[in-house]
């Protein structure tokens, strides 16, 4: 057991959340105080954008804070899900992990091997990249536009030693699995959509889990299962997919009759690459060159056909993020309740899920709703960097009426807007959001300088905004790594 003493204290009722600043991926370290006056422990993610400038170097200086801050040990650790930038600091701080122990590992459904709905995910999924991973390969030759845009998106997410939820079991999950004492092994273990957790020895918290949604139709374009094995009916998807495999020379056998189904005309009818290039009318009105008798290259599709793949890759793209393990945290004290939201990436899908469920209360016949979770929040993770898609309105941030309502946001706008055109955060939700919580936004790429403190937005009145600084602390090192705020009960 590690003997060093924290550095990172509990407050005595509530919670404290310090969040890292990696480079541009989410990090979030929650103390709270136990019954023996100890504190304990919390990790939701470790990730940084794998291309993200120095973000290697960056993760091992949050990993060696984030071992000084617990003393070396982690009560929970939470993946909420396998994107690079949620994951990728474990596997750069390895050497340091090593030396931390970790007693629980939470992770959502979509991770039980036991699951046939989480399994169909990954199959499907794996099918998904394999067909992308083709698309690129035969666009790569002729330094096609849509290639270079589909070969940034899969680095988004789809490093090839980070496979993601549907390729299997990632390196950096079994590393994680390998070191928690309390790992998850049945599927009651998993996280779902309607538990109500406690922590143990932690009085006065609940923890509720709100996502990631069971129902097939709130996750984009999952696929019907049939029974117990996969069985891919083909659609226009379907078929695209299987066309670009086939072209690649990378079908399964239990694919090819998927291909079959995919072609406009009976096999007899077919004429081979080799056939048209000796054909005369091929020649004529079609071409294959440039040379005299071919004919225009307008007529051509080449790779035209290729573009369906740009569709596919936002799916795969949206649909990880809607399997986001999503938590509400309900901290009670002094006959109030505070809630605090971690949304992780959870885009509509995922949030639309939460409207149906409910749990009891101490009021016979009285149910609470993520309604009444919303109404009592007090700090949100704004979900996915601040993205325009990853906040609901009405059903989400417009039902956070809490006049402490505070938010934050994992993100280093200059460099999603400058290095890879994404408008993180959005400007029309960074403006809500700012009405909201009257300016009280926190953000990894803001971590003030020093002593100083953030300055006053004009959304603040003096009295509310030096309340608020009360509850902020930061990194005052040359690194600026941290900055957190603690919610009181």
């Amino acid at each position: 057991m590690p003997s060093n003493k924290p550095t990172m204290e509990a407050p005595k009722s509530g919670i404290t959340v310090r969040m890292y600043n990696p480079g541009f991926g989410d990090c979030l370290l929650l103390a709270f105080r136990a019954e023996n006056n100890s504190a304990k422990y919390m990790l939701i993610d470790f990730g940084v954008y794998h291309t993200y400038p120095k973000g290697s170097e960056r993760s091992k200086l949050v990993a060696e804070d984030i071992a000084a801050a617990t003393g070396g040990q982690l009560d929970f650790v939470v993946v909420t899900h396998e994107h690079t930038d949620h994951l990728f600091g474990f596997k750069y701080a390895k050497d340091v992990f090593d030396g931390i122990d970790i007693d629980q590992l939470w992770l959502a459904w979509t991770e039980d091997p036991a699951s046939e709905a989480a399994q169909e995910l990954k199959r499907e999924y794996g099918l998904k990249i394999r067909a992308l991973k083709a698309v690129v390969a035969q666009l790569k030759p002729s330094k096609s536009q849509l290639g270079l845009a589909l070969q940034g998106v899969m680095d988004f997410e789809m490093a090839d030693d980070l496979s993601l939820a549907a390729a299997g079991t990632t390196k950096t999950l079994e590393y994680l699995r390998s070191k928690s004492k309390n790992k998850p092994e049945e599927s009651k273990d998993y996280r779902r959509p309607g538990e109500m957790l406690t922590l143990p020895n932690v009085k006065g918290v609940n923890v509720y889990v709100l996502g990631p949604p069971t129902e097939k139709e709130l996750i984009a374009k999952l696929k019907e299962k049939s029974e117990t094995y996969f069985e891919p009916r083909l659609d226009g998807e379907m078929a695209f997919l299987v066309g670009a495999l086939k072209a690649a020379g990378g079908t399964f056998p239990e694919e090819e009759s998927l291909f079959l189904l995919s072609c406009p005309f009976d096999k007899s009818l077919e004429i081979s690459k080799e056939g048209a290039e000796e054909s005369e009318f091929f020649i004529r009105h079609y071409g294959f060159s440039e040379k005299a008798g071919h004919g225009p290259d307008w007529r051509r599709i080449e790779n035209d056909w290729l573009a369906t793949a740009e569709e596919l890759a936002l799916d795969i793209n949206n649909k990880t993020n809607n399997t986001s393990l999503t938590l509400a945290f309900e901290v009670t004290g002094r006959n109030r309740k505070r809630v605090l939201l971690f949304a992780a990436d959870a885009q509509v899908g995922n949030w639309l899920s939460w409207q149906k469920l409910s749990w009891p209360t101490d009021k016979d016949d009285v149910t609470m709703g993520v309604a009444d979770l919303l109404e009592n929040t007090v700090l949100y993770k704004v979900g996915h960097h601040g993205s325009d898609n990853a906040t609901l309105r009405q059903k989400g941030l417009e039902l956070m009426i809490s006049e402490d309502l505070v938010a934050m946001i994992p993100v280093d706008e200059k460099w999603a807007n400058k290095e890879k055109n994404w408008e993180h955060p959005s400007h029309n939700l960074l403006a809500r959001l700012k009405t909201k919580t009257k300016g009280r936004i926190i953000r990894s790429d803001t971590i003030p300088s020093g002593d100083k403190p953030p300055k006053k937005p004009e959304e603040a009145s003096e009295k509310e905004w030096k309340e608020f600084l009360k509850d902020l602390d930061w990194d005052r090192g040359p690194n600026r790594l941290w900055v957190q705020y603690t919610v009181l009960t």
